[in-house]
């Protein structure tokens, strides 16, 4: 089907070009140097046959053609031309660039009317395929299931139907696979496709561990396969089906056999299945023991993958691949070439991922992230030939890549849709749109459909986004390791392997330590500590102040190694269900709080991608706030006195509840002022998080602001906690606006204390004028709160609730301007001095 799409565009542009009496001499090679620019009519033969003029560097082919097409003839020519670019990428196994040039046709056609030219077929299809080769599987779904609701039935819904299957399989849903399937092939008849969609149905059982029907389904597929002359896709469907076997029976003859085909068929092409046929043989070896062997098909794999000079390509299967050279090392006793292999799958796999949009297959990617590291760890701590600083420093960098990477990706985007052109800033402002009146529902019925509709313009803004054009992720080791090494603050990564058993990493004199804590019980008690103490009320620490220093100063010794005093900023990566807890409550001689400035963070690779650092100007507060709410919510009383002094001493814009429509809270959101929220946070097991204030705004909501604050403080409840995440720290209303590309947020973990949070918030404001530093800021308002306050009040659940998030920018504050007072008071002096003049004039008449 794929070569008949071929050659129909060919036609068609063959067509065009007859029928516009253009002439184009085939007869003579064309070089591109010899142009300065070239015709439509050389660009659509390059991009038809000529496809090594462009392979090695497409972006650089197109830059120097000067195309501006300018009628119905050149628009078509040019969008078929990228449709042919975008297909032969493919063919060559260049997956992203592929993506790349699909998506580009995509949005060429959809602005420029095309004649005859089926947008499903050409591109939505093809695209789709390869949204699930990077493990992009949700938005596959929605395009395809869109794609074969608006589809007659006829033969190219098979090429649909599978390629849907395919997506349901990779997205874990092998069920909805196997449904779909069971029902197509009843109603086909024999062909290539159907053969095909026995193969595909083979997966979905062995996805399901129904390693029976797998079988019989993969020899259905061989058999019907076998009944017709195969070329190009067809033969290629084939081979797919000999590696299945393969593995499905253990066994190397099918494999060697499927690699033997594509080497004799496409001798210069198809480079990623052959890879993929090396892999199914390489696994066979593999778990024979027959590491030698398994090691050379791993490296064919390698070489098939590797046709150019990157070290990385953005390919799941890549990453396979690195990491069968890592464990076929391992295998073989060779820990440091191991280890280097390791490296390398984190370091493809964490820029692979970044291709994936969806928050589903990110999180899903995230925990089988977590096993490859969780075998570097194990490689590095059982030999000790390989405990070196330089593998220390890997340790810690692998750690941090496996950590935020949905968070990153929701940072690069976000950044991109601020400067993105006008058709995705629409699409931006629909989707939150139709959010905010998800938030304002009460009917189930109203949610649904508006969900529905969500889900569709979500498809449409996925596909105009243009993200694979944007995306740039170039994180660097050396930059990352010199932060960490070459200051005075303190760095320390948490790791939580799966068996509750602890890995810390840290800086310490210009090198990385490691900790590795084999009690499997501590990561529960810990969870016991933050339950007994930070939950809803302060008696547990008030009925036994000992006890609680007791305990924080015990986890304080685990948790922050050789803590220096001198090491006043310490930045924590956090892991899992150490999230909520305070360290600064932690104890030595007295709370750490006393000589120690916290910062928590997702990952520490933050500092690189939050590019949002510096306000380079004083800014004003946005202030939104709500204290008065309906029953069984309390009033939140602290909240009157807390905009009155925020408005009396500083610069501020103050919008209460009658006032906080979508316009005016848009327009604060896009100011560069810090913003100040004061109103209730809404936690809910199935609904997102909510800040409450006039109308309800949801973490999903909010991601589709443009938002452009170097600060917000969240002075409400529960800001930082919500639902965990795998990798990714806790689906809260703080991190949303980390993903906002905001670089300082200070959020409570529980319930806040009235009279406490106004004391805290006062003064972080007054300290942050003085340093101009958030991080600081927060850290001097509590060691000014412990100077003064009671045995009673000094207890952790007070005060340490407020943490803070983000990577130690500068924030300046305006104060607010007297000039209206003294015109005010001026005024009334002047008045007071007339009057009195009047009334003594006044007198001095009637004493005459």
């Amino acid at each position: 089907m794929e070569q008949y799409i071929k050659y129909s565009l060919f036609y068609f542009c063959l067509i065009i070009i007859l029928w516009s009496c253009r002439e184009t001499n085939k007869n003579q090679p064309i070089a591109l140097q010899q142009f300065p620019s070239i015709t439509f009519e050389d660009f659509g033969e390059i991009t038809d046959n000529h496809p090594d003029r462009y392979i090695s560097n497409p972006d650089s082919f197109l830059n120097t053609t000067h195309l501006t097409p300018k009628d119905d003839y050149e628009n078509a020519v040019y969008a078929y031309g990228l449709v042919m670019m975008a297909y032969n990428l493919r063919e060559n196994g260049r997956i992203f660039k592929s993506i790349q040039y699909y998506e580009r046709a995509l949005n060429f056609a959809k602005i420029h009317t095309i004649a005859d030219f089926d947008i499903g077929l050409y591109i939505l299809k093809p695209l789709s395929a390869l949204y699930i080769n990077v493990d992009d599987n949700q938005k596959a779904i929605g395009i395809l299931e869109d794609l074969v609701q608006s589809q007659p039935i006829q033969e190219n819904t098979s090429g649909l139907i599978n390629n849907l299957a395919n997506a349901y399989i990779y997205n874990h849903e092998s069920n909805r696979a196997i449904k779909l399937l069971s029902k197509h092939i009843i109603e086909k008849k024999t062909s290539v496709h159907k053969a095909l969609s026995f193969n595909s149905l083979a997966t979905a059982y062995a996805k399901s561990q129904d390693t029976i029907n797998s079988i019989r389904y993969n020899e259905y597929a061989i058999a019907e396969f076998e009944k017709f002359e195969l070329r190009r896709d067809t033969l290629i469907w084939y081979c797919s089906a000999l590696t299945q076997y393969a593995e499905l029976h253990h066994s190397s003859k099918q494999a060697v056999k499927a690699i033997e085909i594509l080497n004799h068929n496409f001798a210069g092409t198809q480079y990623r299945n052959k890879a993929n046929a090396h892999l199914s043989l390489a696994s066979i070896y593999f778990e024979d023991e027959n590491y030698d062997a398994a090691l050379k098909s791993y490296t064919k794999a390698f070489e098939n993958f590797r046709q150019g000079n990157s070290k990385y390509f953005l390919d799941y299967k890549y990453t396979y691949t690195l990491l069968g050279l890592a464990r076929s090392y391992k295998a073989q006793n060779q820990s440091d070439s191991a280890l280097y292999y390791y490296e390398w799958a984190v370091e493809n796999d964490f820029r692979t991922q970044q291709l994936i949009t969806s928050e589903a297959n990110q999180l899903i990617n995230n925990v089988w992230n977590k096993s490859i590291i969780e075998e570097l760890i194990e490689l590095y701590s059982n030999n000790p030939t390989i405990h070196s600083s330089d593998n220390r420093k890997t340790l810690l960098w692998c750690i941090e890549l496996s950590k935020a990477r949905l968070l990153i990706n929701e940072i690069n985007r976000s950044d991109n849709w601020t400067s993105a052109s006008n058709q995705v800033k629409s699409g931006v402002q629909q989707i939150r749109q139709f959010y905010q009146r998800l938030d304002a529902s009460e009917s189930e019925e109203d949610k649904k459909n508006i969900l529905e509709h969500i889900a569709k313009l979500k498809i449409e803004f996925d596909l105009s986004e243009r993200y694979f054009e944007n995306i740039n992720f170039n994180p660097s080791k050396d930059k990352f390791l010199n932060r960490i090494l070459n200051n005075n603050n303190a760095y320390y990564s948490y790791y939580i392997h799966t068996d509750k058993s602890l890995s810390i990493l840290y800086n310490i004199k210009n090198d990385i330590s490691l900790k590795r804590i084999n009690d499997k019980s501590i990561i529960d008690s810990l969870n016991n500590f933050k339950t007994t103490y930070f939950n809803n009320s302060p008696k547990n620490f008030n009925n036994n102040p000992d006890r609680y220093k007791d305990l924080a100063k015990h986890y304080s010794q685990i948790l922050l190694p050789q803590l220096d005093k001198k090491q006043s900023d310490v930045f924590l990566s956090l892991d899992g269900s150490l999230y909520g807890i305070p360290f600064d409550a932690l104890y030595r001689e007295d709370f750490l709080v006393k000589n120690h400035n916290f910062a928590y963070l997702n990952s520490f690779l933050l500092f690189d991608f939050i590019t949002n650092n510096t306000s380079t100007h004083d800014a004003e507060i946005s202030l939104l706030y709500r204290s008065e709410y309906p029953k069984p919510l309390p009033h939140l009383e602290f909240v009157k006195e807390e905009v009155n002094n925020l408005t009396t001493k500083f610069k501020t814009l103050a919008i209460p509840p009658p006032l906080q429509n979508d316009s005016t809270i848009r327009e604060a959101f896009t100011k560069i002022n810090i913003i100040h929220i004061a109103a209730h946070t809404i936690l809910d097991s199935i609904e997102a998080p909510n800040l409450y204030l006039h109308q309800a705004i949801s973490t999903n909501q909010l991601r589709f602001f443009d938002i452009n604050t170097p600060l917000v403080f969240l002075s409400a409840c529960n800001t930082g906690s919500g639902r965990p995440l795998p990798s990714e720290g806790t689906e809260s209303i703080q991190r949303v606006f980390m993903s906002k590309n905001v670089p300082s947020v200070i959020s409570t973990y529980w319930f806040a204390n009235d009279e406490v949070m106004l004391n805290l918030t006062s003064n972080f404001y007054n300290q942050l004028q003085e340093s101009k530093n958030p991080m600081v800021a927060l850290a001097d308002a509590k060691r000014n709160f412990l100077k003064q306050a009671s045995a009673q009040r000094q207890n952790p659940w007070y005060w340490a609730n407020i943490n803070y998030t983000g990577i130690g920018n500068k924030v300046g504050l305006k104060k607010s301007s007297n000039l209206p007072i003294v015109i005010m008071g001026l005024t009334i002096f002047a008045l007071i001095g007339f009057f009195t003049f009047k009334r003594l004039s006044r007198s001095n008449k009637i004493s005459i």
